[in-house]
Parts: C-alpha cells; structure tokens; sequence
C-alpha cells in the first residue's frame, strides 16, 4: 500500500527526469536535455528511488544503467507519458488547435536544410514550439522507437519498425576532397583508386558511413580509414586541411564547393542518390501539428533544398 501511495504522489516532471537519464545511460547528458542541472537530476533520481524504496539505476563509473526494476519501472513510465501525450494531441484536434510542441528528430546531415524548412514552415504556423532532437541514423531510430520524438527527417529508414516512410527529395552522396589533392583535377576516375586512399569517416551507425562502407564493399574496395568522427563539421575541416579524402552527402557541403574550399571527386559511379524521408510511427496518435509538418515537408522539402543548392549534381 506504501508504495501505491507513493506512485499516486509521482509527478510528470519525475517521469520525464527519469525517462531521460534511462534514454541517455548520464545524469549530465539527461540534464542537458531538460535545461537542468545534473545535480537537480541527480536529487530527482535519488529522491524518486527513495520513495520506492528501490534502485532504479545502477551507477557505473560515470555511466548510469538501469537495474531490474528501473527497466520494469521505464516500461510503465513509457507507458504513461504516451497515453497522457496521446490525450493532450486528442483534445487539441477537439479546440481544432495546431499549438503545442512539435519534436522533430533528425539525422546530423539534415541540420544543414532543416531550418530553412522550419522557417518557411513557421510562417503559416506560428502558434507551435518546436523542439529538435538531433542524432545519428541509430540513435534516431530509438527515438522512434521509443516515441521520443513525433517526425523524423532521414536518409535510410528503419527496417524492424511499423512505421509511415514518405520520400520527399533526392539526397546525393559523394567523395570530396581539398582542390590541391592529386584527385581533385582528374576525371572519371575508378574506384579501385580509393583503396590506395587514406579516408575520413563517419562514425559506426551513421546513415553515411552505411552508405558509403556499402558501396565500398560491393567492389570489394578497402582504404584505409584514417579518422573517425562523428561530425559533418570536423570531417569538412579535416579535408579542407588536406588529411584525407571523405564520403559525405552533398547537401552538408554547398557552401564549402562553392567557394571552392572543398571539391566533389569524379568518381565512376557517384553521386550516389538517395532519398530524404519524414517518417513516423504508424501506432502514435499524431497531432495536428505534426500532420500539418508533414505535409508541408511532402509539398515543399524537394523546392526549397533545390533553392538551397541549386548546382547540386544529381544522377
């Protein structure tokens, strides 16, 4: 009965504190994420815990992870916050309102086009707040999953979940590298070259990185992977900077071509086309924002990323 009592007293704030430290394995990171400080989430966490009369984490080195109980306890939490979501988006399709949070997650890649569709988007919706969750293809996927997040924007989608996949523009990915590289200036080149080559990469689970070890691996090709980040941002400094080639889609480097800071590589074979997709959970009750979103990402995604790179070389 004690603990019933204690449950009936539980707050939505303590879900979410909770929620977040299981999503993240890190008080800091879960911190981060709900503009608080990780000692405020450490106290939330232990004062939970005590109420229960349980542990819910088990603390390993500066990593948290759930115990028993924590993992029983997630799944009612889950459970919870989505009904109370779900009634939230229900009554607001009854005010015919589209105001509320909108959590979009995206893949790194798509940050580089992602506010100028927000911002086109906004000007006929301005009563919603918006709320980005930027990952890689993997942990994107969780969020999914996990219903963390109402939309995705993606390259390559999920296979194991039930969900509605929309493509709405192509999504070219190729080889750059500095103009002074000894590829830079030579024409249809073989990719049997790349194995002589020293190459800059996206981390493991990223959609890049998928792509690219794909098509390496369908010609049987093995470079040698000199560095591994997990940041479009320091893989274009580290080419500018001359220390390898990299594989990236072209949409995070317009900017760098045009000014000609970086340059596409004339490999046989590439660009190599891909689709963009919005792609949500078929089982969630979506809200009127997040189908007013997706409709306008399905209408207008394709035109305004053309405006944005309107030399983009396509296949």
């Amino acid at each position: 009965m004690k603990t019933l009592k204690l449950l009936k007293n539980l707050s939505m704030r303590q879900l979410r504190v909770f929620s977040a430290a299981a999503r993240h394995h890190s008080f800091s990171k879960a911190a981060a994420d709900l503009n608080l400080t990780a000692p405020a989430i450490s106290m939330q966490i232990k004062e939970l815990e005590n109420d229960m009369g349980v542990m819910l984490f088990a603390r390993v080195g500066r990593r948290v992870e759930l115990t028993t109980a924590g993992e029983y306890f997630l799944v009612y939490t889950k459970k919870v916050v989505d009904t109370l979501r779900d009634a939230e988006t229900t009554l607001s399709r009854f005010q015919g309102k589209e105001a509320g949070i909108l959590t979009i997650g995206l893949v790194s890649t798509a940050k580089y086009f992602l506010p100028q569709l927000l911002a086109r988007f906004k000007e006929d919706h301005f009563g919603i707040q918006i709320k980005l969750e930027v990952r890689n293809r993997d942990q994107m996927v969780a969020l999914l999953r996990d219903g963390e997040i109402d939309l995705a924007i993606m390259g390559r989608t999920p296979g194991d979940l039930d969900t509605r996949i929309e493509a709405f523009a192509a999504h070219p990915h190729a080889f750059i590298a500095n103009p002074s590289h000894p590829l830079a200036e030579r024409q249809s080149i073989s990719p049997m070259v790349l194995s002589q080559m020293e190459i800059i990469t996206r981390e493991a689970g990223s959609g890049t990185r998928a792509i690219m070890q794909r098509f390496l691996n369908d010609r049987g090709l093995t470079p040698q992977i000199s560095m591994e980040m997990s940041s479009n941002e320091s893989i274009k400094q580290a080419v500018i900077a001359n220390l390898g080639i990299s594989f990236v889609s072209l949409h995070t480097v317009g900017l760098e071509v045009k000014y000609g800071e970086i340059a596409v590589l004339d490999i046989d074979e590439t660009p190599i086309s891909r689709a963009w997709h919005v792609v949500a959970l078929n089982k969630r009750n979506h809200s009127a924002a997040a189908e007013a979103f997706r409709y306008f990402v399905l209408e207008h995604g394709a035109a305004i990323l053309d405006a944005l790179h309107p030399n983009m070389v396509k296949n």
